[in-house]
């Protein structure tokens, strides 16, 4: 196994498997992290809207739900991280990956929906780092479909080009459901903290958003 830091300077700190890197070097980062926050559940994401509840096995989704004592994880390299906790009579919990296919998927409102029919009354959010609406660039046509399904999602780079303004559309449909938000605002393409997969031209590893519910 490799020693912290000593993987290839892309993938340092990786939490993907699907991205090329050495198995072994997901591992340790993997571990690091779970040392931190307990045993997380993981997806194999797939730009879906599929919600699952959390299993120790890896499961095709784009997102967890999580009940008491459990913690998942969602990776991201431009996509949004969307953590929802949701509390009331009862405490839940989802970590959800949104890309633009998820958003116009509606699996935001999905996730919050699915918080309330379990019990949870007041849900808050945090929108972690993403590609921003100045940054992500999109072919007119795609601007024009989002725009035709989520008014207000369409945007203009900053070089003048259509774009889609995900994580400012997703702020919007939350505080429509009556969420709480809080969003980072870091764009992972400007900021090299972050992985990105258009920044690193497809040689990107993933980071994640990370909820762990008390038991």
């Amino acid at each position: 196994m490799r020693e912290a830091g000593t993987s290839p300077d892309s993938y340092a700190g990786n939490l993907g498997y699907h991205v090329g890197d050495d198995p072994d070097n997901v591992d340790l980062w993997r571990g690091r992290l779970q040392d931190e926050t307990g045993p997380l559940s993981w997806m194999s994401q797939v730009h879906g809207t599929t919600l699952v509840d959390a299993a120790p096995h890896v499961q095709e989704a784009d997102g967890l739900l999580l009940g008491p004592g459990q913690g998942g994880a969602v990776m991201v390299a431009d996509c949004v991280p969307l953590l929802l906790l949701g509390t009331g009579p009862v405490t839940r919990g989802a970590v959800v990956h949104v890309g633009r296919k998820g958003l116009l998927g509606g699996i935001a409102t999905k996730a919050v929906h699915a918080l309330r029919s379990a019990g949870a009354t007041d849900v808050r959010a945090v929108i972690g780092p993403s590609i921003c609406g100045s940054c992500y660039e999109v072919g007119e046509e795609v601007a024009a479909e989002a725009e035709k399904d989520l008014p207000g999602s369409a945007s203009t780079t900053s070089w003048g080009t259509p774009s889609i303004d995900i994580p400012g559309t997703l702020v919007r449909l939350l505080e429509a459901e009556g969420v709480d938000v809080d969003l980072v605002e870091a764009c992972t393409m400007e900021d090299e903290r972050f992985f990105s997969h258009r920044r690193q031209k497809g040689r990107a590893g993933r980071f994640a958003g990370v909820l762990v519910l008390p038991g």
